[in-house]
């Protein structure tokens, strides 16, 4: 692939700010992880290639995702909370879509690329280490839940 096959090659990331009663689920990311080991994060992951049409592949993706990592079902109306793009470690451009999704059922717990999972509040943000960028996602989720009633 040439230098400029892989400058327009992005990795799509779809991440989860999940509410439920207050509070919003963070994950610890693995040890084992290449990008920011052992950090607390937020649930969600890479859009998939896929064959042929894709419709809601973004919905699809979260959903999948979280389920995959905490083992949780949420809402089917997520909304956009922000959008942002950076670079990784490996130069790859990562276009990152946070969504704010209400928590729909199941009991949290650390599965996939995860060893451990909280339900915080805002006032808890400052007790823990997050990878870059997450603990203003979460901000953002609160200050949306403040502001507007979110309809899960």
């Amino acid at each position: 692939m040439s230098d400029l096959a892989k400058n327009k090659t992005h990795i799509v990331l779809v991440n989860a700010v999940i509410e439920k009663d207050g509070k919003i689920l963070i994950t610890q990311r693995s040890l084992e992880e290449t990008h920011e080991p052992g950090k607390w994060t937020i649930p969600g992951g890479k859009v998939e290639k896929t064959a042929g049409d894709a419709w809601d592949i973004l919905e699809k993706t979260l959903a999948r995702e979280i389920e995959e990592e905490v083992d949780i079902k949420i809402s089917e109306t997520p909304k956009l909370l922000v959008n942002n793009t950076f670079i990784r470690s490996t130069r790859q451009h990562v276009i990152a879509l946070t969504f704010l999704c209400g928590w729909k059922s199941g009991e949290a717990k650390a599965l996939e690329d995860t060893i451990d999972v909280n339900w915080i509040y805002e006032k808890d943000l400052g007790s823990y280490d997050f990878a870059p960028n997450v603990r203003t996602y979460i901000e953002k989720g609160f200050d949306f839940l403040r502001r507007y009633k979110f309809h899960k």
